[in-house]
């Protein structure tokens, strides 16, 4: 899996995750620093 492919599924689950309204505070905020980490990483690759 490439890191667009993981980036892509992360939004997806972050997705699904703010849209239940639960407390998923710290949850949400740990896929959005991966999210974060990644898209550096793709930035800096190229």
């Amino acid at each position: 899996m490439n890191t667009t492919e993981k980036i892509k599924l992360l939004e997806a689950k972050l997705q699904r995750l703010t849209a239940s309204e639960k407390e998923n505070y710290g949850v949400c905020r740990k896929i959005r620093r991966n999210i974060r980490n990644l898209e550096r990483e793709l930035i800096t690759r190229t």
